[in-house]
């Protein structure tokens, strides 16, 4: 049957839109990873001179091209991804010439539009060519062509100890075998639904579960610890988890109480992956000190950091290193305080190789 001119329209005006939006959160994620206060303006001139003007262009032909009946429903789901992609380089683009006070929230709201876009279009992804292959090809699912009986993303709501969770489960999962895990805590004020997109790509890549926890209050603090370890409880109550090959990681001060938590429960976490943290007194007080001999440590900090001087990272390392952990310290030089994704493959692979000597 032929298509309506309509139709045809529109999904041109789709797939221009689509193919613009990748390149904006492709932008915003390279973006992300070199923010730090001295080229922060630079940084949102040249996403303001790649972006803003081909995204205002699909803008407008999408509202020129409204959506035939039957895919209203697409349209919804699409729709939002483009508003939260248009929202994220607007107010990253714009954050200069706003009042000094506003600039820092309006970096961080521009992130939270970014990792919103990114849950919007990974529904739809397979419709839209430019993101088919945006986190990686999808492989075939256990449940045949059809697609995996178990949806990708899941989304918990606070409850008991803790304040909520999302989870990625690869397309291709299978109860035949157990799956790694990567439990990731998000920083100060941040949450677990936006935190997650850090990892869905290399776990998607690797086969690896992702639970991404949100803190109770504003931060992480050891209140959160049984609210922890109630959602791993969950997990492994849903999904066949691999229990010797647990990985928590986290950023900032998720990075700060992955190391309280994780070497306050050993028995939970097969290794630890802080980034951009500091090591918290209390893993004086409780013991945690003399906890991390032998514990493999992936220890990554940023030379530019600006809220936790890289002193600081050096501290942490000293202190880790005369307890006698496993660690792995990673300076980088042009990090300041924000995540680093391009690091996400070698800390899987720092933390394969450990798995793989623990089981020989």
């Amino acid at each position: 049957m032929a298509r309506a001119p309509e139709e045809i329209a529109y999904l041109r005006a789709v797939l221009a839109a689509s193919t613009v939006a990748a390149d904006a959160l492709l932008a915003m994620e390279h973006v992300a990873e070199l923010l730090a206060p001295e080229r922060s303006a630079t940084l949102a001139a040249e996403v303001e001179g790649r972006c803003v003007a081909s995204l205002a262009r699909a803008r407008d032909a999408l509202a020129a091209t409204p959506p035939p009946a039957e895919l209203a429903a697409f349209d919804e789901i699409f729709a939002a991804a483009f508003q939260h992609t248009h929202e994220c380089v607007t107010l990253f683009s714009g954050f200069p010439r706003a009042a000094a006070p506003e600039r820092i929230p309006r970096i961080l709201a521009a992130l939270h539009h970014h990792a919103q876009a990114q849950e919007h279009f990974y529904v739809v992804r397979l419709l839209l060519p430019p993101f088919r292959d945006y986190w990686t090809a999808d492989e075939p699912s256990a449940a045949g062509d059809s697609g995996a009986s178990q949806a990708p993303l899941l989304r918990v709501g606070a409850g008991g100890d803790h304040g909520g969770f999302a989870v990625y489960v690869p397309e291709q999962y299978d109860a035949a075998r157990a799956w790694p895990l990567i439990v990731a805590l998000h920083g100060g004020a941040g949450n677990g639904r936006d935190f997650l997109w850090t990892w869905v790509r290399a776990a998607k890549a690797r086969g690896y579960l992702v639970v991404a926890p949100t803190a109770v209050g504003s931060t992480w603090a050891e209140h959160d610890a049984p609210g922890l370890l109630e959602i791993l409880d969950w997990l492994a109550q849903r999904f066949r988890v691999a229990t010797e090959r647990v990985l928590l990681t986290g950023l900032s001060d998720g990075a700060t109480f992955t190391l309280v938590y994780g070497l306050a429960h050993r028995e939970r976490f097969r290794a630890l992956a802080p980034l951009c943290g500091v090591f918290h007194p209390i893993n004086v007080a409780n013991g945690n000190v003399a906890r991390a001999r032998g514990v493999p440590i992936y220890l990554v900090h940023g030379a530019r950091d600006f809220l936790f001087p890289v002193a600081y990272a050096h501290l942490t390392r000293d202190v880790l290193t005369e307890a006698g952990a496993d660690l792995c310290y990673r300076e980088l030089p042009d990090l300041s305080h924000t995540y680093p994704r391009s690091e996400n493959d070698a800390i899987l692979s720092w933390f394969e190789a450990h798995c793989a000597r623990t089981a020989s």
